[in-house]
């Protein structure tokens, strides 16, 4: 994934007064509050030593590494080395790279582009109109095939026993063929269920099933039902490159503002997990020759493709060579 992006650091209500370790795009960083509780965000190596600041402890308003106390403020720079006698002032080359951060949305993010951002991350939709339970789940596979399984629509009736809508329509319903609509947007691309009636026609406001992909990372998914209405957003953090974090928000209620932290893993990300992370060892093994697809896969395929443009190339200018609407026929 591209590093032009703003990236999830950690959920807001898990920093506190201690330093936490986190990686994005194999870059080991340290987010900290500062005095004025603000974020701050550097790079996870004390440029003494080496050692790990996220070991370390905040004193007297600063970032202290745990091996000889070299304090750190937020822009990365070396305000105290202890053993150095009185009045000998620190160099101006004693520091660690600081990197863009923001708080909004109930999360700290990074911004990890070689330039300054252009802006702020975007707006996290319903992020102040709903009560929400949020956690995080580790993952050992690439963030891109994580992308890809939430977004495969073919897998919950064998994937998630007793866990998900789409299991519970299939024991009701049976295997049935049906068209869904997938679209290109602005921001990646939209997958819904029943299909619009023509292509200039918006998503359908009732419409059963509706999933958003919008770049780099960010994934909404609403589920409707005759009992229920969830709504859940996930962003699938890439920490390596076989690895990924998955930052998720799930909604509650309306009209209530509070976000509860879950330590615990949900059932279907869990289920999802130790599917690709099996899956993982054979494309590190053996890379993907081995795949072989069908038509129900297009949004997946898709949304590899649109990663590896937005990557490689300006996205605004390159989607228009993409097929803009398509209805995809399936059984499941």
């Amino acid at each position: 994934m591209s590093p032009e992006n703003w990236y999830v650091a950690c959920a807001s209500s898990q920093l506190n007064d201690r330093p936490r370790h986190l990686r994005v795009l194999g870059k080991d960083m340290v987010v900290f509050r500062n005095p004025d509780g603000t974020a701050s965000i550097l790079e996870d190596r004390c440029c003494h030593r080496g050692v790990q600041l996220s070991l370390g402890k905040i004193t007297d308003g600063n970032l202290a590494c745990p091996y000889h106390g070299w304090q750190y403020d937020g822009t990365g720079r070396c305000v105290h080395v202890p053993s150095l006698p009185c009045g000998t002032a620190i160099p101006q080359g004693f520091r660690v790279r600081a990197y863009p951060s923001a708080e909004q949305d109930h999360y700290v993010w990074v911004w990890m582009g070689s330039a300054e951002p252009p802006g702020s991350p975007p707006r996290l939709r319903g992020a102040q109109e709903y009560a929400w339970k949020q956690g995080v789940v580790e993952v050992k596979c690439s963030a891109e095939l994580f992308v890809e399984n939430m977004l495969d629509g073919a897998h919950p009736p064998f994937a998630h026993k007793g866990t998900h809508p789409g299991y519970f329509f299939n024991r009701i319903n049976g295997f049935r063929e049906y068209d869904y609509e997938v679209r290109v947007s602005d921001e990646g691309m939209v997958i819904f269920y029943p299909p619009a009636e023509h292509e200039q026609d918006p998503i359908p406001p009732t419409a059963d099933s509706v999933v958003h992909f919008e770049l780099p990372d960010r994934i909404y998914v609403l589920q409707r039902g005759l009992n229920f209405d969830f709504y859940n957003v996930l962003h699938i953090v890439p920490t390596g490159d076989t690895t990924c974090r998955v930052e998720w928000l799930t909604r509650q209620r309306s009209n209530e503002h509070f976000v509860q932290w879950c330590a615990d893993e949900p059932k279907t990300l869990e289920q999802d997990r130790v599917l690709q992370e099996s899956a993982q060892i054979n494309y590190s093994r053996e890379g993907a020759d081995f795949e072989r697809s069908v038509p129900a896969d297009y949004a997946t395929l898709l949304s590899r493709k649109i990663i590896h443009i937005a990557r490689d190339q300006n996205w605004e200018s390159a989607r228009s060579g993409l097929v803009q609407r398509k209805l995809v026929r399936v059984r499941q």
